[in-house]
């Protein structure tokens, strides 16, 4: 699996201001939320997001978790976040899930293997090979979506350059977001019989927040106008021919 979140397009000035919680925030002060990523959530999207959220709520301080590839909630669960960006699926009891959008899957393989030259690959291709996996006790809906739906023998993996050292060094296979570039000696191959992995925001339900409505407000709006410049770009394409 590769980074979690890629491009969104910020609405900046123009997303709704609310107004901030007061001293019963249960952080006290302006008002505090932390916010779960899974894996290297480092990248354009996040940056954007956090550009959009600080344009509603300048001066709110937000914290940022890091989760590894085996709690696809983000420490939700256990109270360490209020808030996750996340992908699904994963047992969804107690929260409250929304899509912000869904991304292609590829099959992440070293350069130099033989499959990594075909213009796309089916589950069925992929049968008698060694994949990564995540640990035992990994929620099993989200062990089942990376493992192609079957269960598979292969090294054990917590973290995105754990996945990526597993194909480069054993022949390992695995699958990853399609539009994420590969690193150096590897090759994504579009999987064609696999759903697309939807980003989404989880929040444990009856969370009432306003930092929370917030934050996910925000990055529904981010992802809906990503969708709209896509679908512009698209029909623009489609007029020129």
């Amino acid at each position: 699996m590769a980074a979690v979140l890629q491009d969104a397009h910020a609405r900046g000035a123009q997303g709704e201001r609310l107004p901030l919680a007061g001293a019963d925030h249960h952080h006290g002060g302006p008002g505090a939320i932390t916010v779960g990523v899974l894996g290297d959530g480092g990248d354009a999207g996040l940056s954007r997001l956090a550009a959009a959220f600080r344009d509603r709520h300048p001066g709110v301080e937000v914290r940022v978790r890091e989760a590894d590839l085996s709690d696809p909630t983000c420490g939700l669960h256990a109270g360490r976040v209020d808030v996750a960006l996340t992908r699904g699926p994963f047992q969804e009891t107690g929260l409250s899930v929304r899509t912000l959008r869904t991304d292609p899957v590829g099959v992440l393989l070293r350069a130099d293997d033989p499959l990594a030259r075909s213009v796309r690959l089916h589950l069925a291709d992929l049968a008698p090979r060694r994949w990564f996996r995540f640990p035992p006790g990994t929620d099993p809906l989200w062990q089942s979506y990376w493992s192609g739906g079957m269960p598979r023998e292969g090294p054990v993996v917590r973290a995105v350059v754990e996945c990526r050292q597993a194909v480069l060094w054993n022949g390992t296979i695995g699958m990853t977001l399609l539009d994420h570039p590969p690193a150096p000696g590897l090759a994504v191959v579009p999987l064609h019989d696999m759903p697309p992995s939807p980003l989404v925001a989880a929040w444990s339900a009856g969370n009432t927040d306003v930092l929370v409505r917030s934050f996910v407000r925000a990055a529904t709006d981010l992802h809906r106008e990503r969708g709209r410049r896509a679908r512009g770009v698209v029909e623009a394409r489609h007029g020129d021919g």
